[in-house]
């Protein structure tokens, strides 16, 4: 149904062709011919009959304009036309002479545009209707059968001669215009088949192009931006029509690289380098680029073809597994030599208890430095304690655990415990009902203790500490549903965290307090980490700090969509 509309169209488009050059005849040779009549001085029976007929073919025109949209048999409506025409050119050979007339040839433009418009049929046809009508028409004039038409001067045979030869004249142009029309529409076909299966490989092309998750950019050879991919429109975070005809080096902060490729410096061979840039909103970004020359047919280099990735987050990890292999190497040899320290440290306390027994020591400076000593010597067992708990950590035994039961046991000890003051307000917004998990309970306590702690410290005027537990969902890949996760928050308005800080609050030993170990948040990261959970902390200075902590959620939760995600 469809290859029959567009072919309907294309006859309609045809049928207005031959509209335009009907007018055009008629108004060109009719009314010259009339012209040169009344030039002449003669105006007679004849002229008369020209202007009818030129008014008559306009006025069918005006009629064939209004109809031409309307039949559904196109092909019909065409014949029609034909027919009627054959009728005019008749008239037209009837008043100039019959078989004398200068218009006879006109049968064969009629029989030219009939193969055009319907092919080598419909011109054999129309020349064969043009052979009828002629002959019948001279019969006529030879047997003075039509009212005020002379006698030709032409012989019987000279008769028969020019009518032989028109019609023969009109088969065979009909013959030849039906075999150019046809091999026409077949080239027309073909030109169509090109033409549609390049737009398919086009559309296909660009289909892949805007496909592709790596950034794909063309420049040409002044360096100016001439095509810009889906991809590389979201990693740079601007569109193409920002960039378009803006030299690359200025979207991808490289004006050390301007002439990177160029007439006097053609490129050979891809080319790769990595990159810092900034997306369009200054966010910092870190790109694998690969540059490789752009050819015409002739071989000559016309510009270059980008392509490129966003390695930011690779480059993060690659520091991240970095920092964790020195932190484990160092973690391993801290840990024998902790080992080997905490030996001797233990007889030195032993030994400290016994002689501040010792009934000669009754000086009371002698007893103070005693109890400092074993004070510190507590202390130092402590640190090596705690670090030795984040150097070897203990192997997870996982079972289901109600997080917020967990909370309340933190909290409920940290009440009775000796860094609890009473300037210090402690509030709960737990999640309804209970949020299971598969966690170790005791390392999760430990993490929840050493939050707490630390939000206390961090408050040595009094404040509040609000911790609060929530289901969430965490959407880990586009293509697939949401994870769910218990988001467990601690929030304190104390003194805060400074900004150039917030990155190293999780190393070994850092730490802002004067006899702080720097091992808690150390653990706490520790921790979350072997359980596969996310860390996140948010803090101004002066304002307080929320750190929060994400556990996934379920019984044989593995948090496996989220591992690649983690941030801190």
């Amino acid at each position: 149904m469809e290859l029959q509309q567009i072919q309907q169209e294309e006859m309609r488009a045809k049928l207005k062709w031959l509209m335009a050059l009907r007018v055009v005849i008629v108004t060109g040779l009719l009314g010259a011919s009339i012209v040169l009549q009344v030039g002449y001085g003669h105006i007679g029976r004849t002229t008369v009959s020209f202007s009818y007929l030129i008014a008559s073919t306009y006025c069918l025109t005006i009629v064939y304009s209004l109809l031409l949209n309307r039949p559904k048999q196109v092909r019909l409506f065409a014949y029609s036309q034909i027919f009627i025409d054959l009728v005019f050119e008749t008239v037209l050979v009837y008043l100039t002479g019959g078989i004398e007339s200068p218009f006879s040839p006109f049968y064969m433009i009629t029989s030219i545009a009939a193969s055009v418009i319907l092919g080598r049929k419909g011109g054999s046809l129309t020349a064969s209707m043009s052979g009828i009508f002629f002959g019948v028409l001279v019969d006529l004039q030879y047997f003075r059968l039509l009212p005020g038409m002379e006698v030709s001067t032409y012989s019987n045979t000279e008769t028969l001669y020019l009518l032989f030869l028109n019609i023969v004249a009109y088969l065979t142009v009909a013959y030849l215009s039906g075999g150019l029309a046809d091999k026409l529409s077949v080239t027309r076909e073909r030109l169509k088949e090109k033409a549609t299966g390049l737009a398919e490989l086009k559309a296909f092309h660009e289909h892949v192009v805007q496909s592709m998750s790596t950034g794909l950019m063309t420049t040409g050879q002044n360096g100016e931006i001439t095509s810009f991919n889906r991809a590389a429109e979201e990693i740079m975070g601007c569109r193409f029509e920002d960039v378009k005809g803006k030299p690359w080096w200025n979207t991808f902060d490289a004006a050390d690289l301007e002439r990177l490729i160029s007439d006097e410096k053609p490129l050979t061979e891809p080319f790769r380098f990595d990159r810092d840039c900034h997306r369009k909103n200054g966010v910092p970004l870190v790109l694998g680029m690969t540059v490789s020359p752009l050819k015409n047919e002739e071989g000559r280099q016309i510009g270059g073809v980008w392509i490129f990735q966003d390695l930011t987050r690779i480059r993060e990890m690659e520091i991240e597994i970095e920092h964790k292999k020195r932190l484990a190497t160092i973690g391993e040899m801290a840990a024998g030599m902790a080992h080997e320290i905490r030996n001797p440290l233990g007889a030195l306390s032993g030994s400290l208890q016994v002689l501040s027994k010792d009934v000669r020591l009754e000086e009371e400076e002698s007893r103070r430095l005693m109890e400092i000593a074993l004070k510190e010597t507590e202390r130092l067992n402590g640190i090596i304690t705690a670090f030795l708990m984040y150097a070897r950590p203990a192997p997870l035994n996982k079972k289901r655990w109600d997080i917020n039961q967990l909370v309340i046991d933190t909290l409920s000890l940290l009440r009775n415990s000796k860094e609890y003051r009473d300037n210090i307000e402690i509030q709960s917004h737990l999640a309804p009902g209970k949020l299971w998990a598969a966690v170790d309970s005791d390392q999760i306590r430990q993490v929840f203790w050493n939050l707490s702690i630390n939000a206390c410290q961090a408050m040595p005027q009094g404040g509040r500490l609000l911790i609060a537990t929530r289901p969430v969902t965490v959407d880990s890949n586009k293509n697939r549903p949401g994870t769910p996760w218990i988001e467990v928050t601690f929030s304190d308005n104390g003194l805060g965290i400074q900004k150039e800080n917030i990155p190293k609050i999780f190393y070994p030993f850092f730490t802002t307090r004067d006899r702080g170990s720097g091992l808690g948040l150390s653990i706490v990261h520790r921790v979350i980490e072997t359980h596969r959970g996310r860390v996140h902390v948010e803090s101004r200075p002066g304002q307080g700090t929320r750190l929060t902590l994400l556990l996934a959620a379920g019984e044989d939760a593995t948090a496996g969509g989220l591992g690649d995600q983690r941030s801190h």
